[in-house]
């Protein structure tokens, strides 16, 4: 099976700054490239009604082309706001956001470079793991563990590692270049983030998402 994209939308999206309106054609641009299979609304609101607005205008865009919208941490507004579900940055929230949105939605994880967290919420019944090697290991207290994790494999060696040893679709969160995509694929990501790649593309969103989905075909 091929890696599928998972596209974020840029970082200061939900900025006070931000037209999301006039954001808008670009997003369709990127969508209608194709091989998308999730949109992050990557960020956190200054204001609830920031929030409501972009989901208002993005989603249903998204969804009527079949592809899962979420957003980040809010499990309360993804269900309130008509979204698939939830990615969590905090592996500690998984138990409370699944047991408020129940089994039919998308309830996905960033662990870092954490496979104890990925472990963990990965047989509680995560929808997905993430692996994003910008994000170092908390403190650990308990010896075993830290031993567990310092001794682990990193990078792409940690994508194999899970493909080897675990079933729930793992995604890398690395928002890499277009030119290391193949590599992450190669090393066994389901999904693959995909951000800077798309929105500072010199041409356009269209073509950055078709060079993609060639690098991952």
């Amino acid at each position: 099976m091929n890696s599928e994209i998972y596209l974020l939308t840029p970082t200061d999206l939900l900025s006070d700054e931000k037209d999301v309106e006039r954001f808008k054609s670009s997003y369709i641009q990127a969508l209608d490239g194709g091989g998308i299979s999730c949109v992050l609304l990557s960020g956190t609101a200054n204001t609830p009604a920031t929030l409501e607005k972009a989901v208002e205008i993005l989603r249903p865009v998204t969804q009527e082309r079949d592809i899962a919208f979420l957003i980040e941490d809010d499990f309360q507004n993804a269900k309130a706001l008509g979204c698939d579900g939830v990615h969590l940055n905090n592996a500690d929230r998984y138990k409370e956001a699944r047991e408020f949105l129940g089994a039919d939605y998308i309830v996905g994880v960033d662990c870092g470079i954490s496979r104890h967290d990925a472990i963990l919420v990965g047989e509680a019944g995560a929808d997905y793991v993430a692996f994003n090697n910008r994000r170092p290991l908390p403190e650990i207290d308990d010896p075993d563990v830290r031993e567990f994790e310092e001794g682990g494999p990193k990078g792409l060696e940690l994508l194999t590692w899970w493909q080897t040893m675990m079933t729930p679709p793992c995604v890398s969160m690395d928002d890499i270049p277009i030119e290391a995509i193949k590599s992450h694929a190669a090393a066994g990501a389901d999904f693959i983030a995909i951000q800077t790649a798309i929105w500072n593309h010199t041409d356009n969103p269209t073509t950055a998402v078709t060079e993609v989905n060639e690098a991952i075909a």
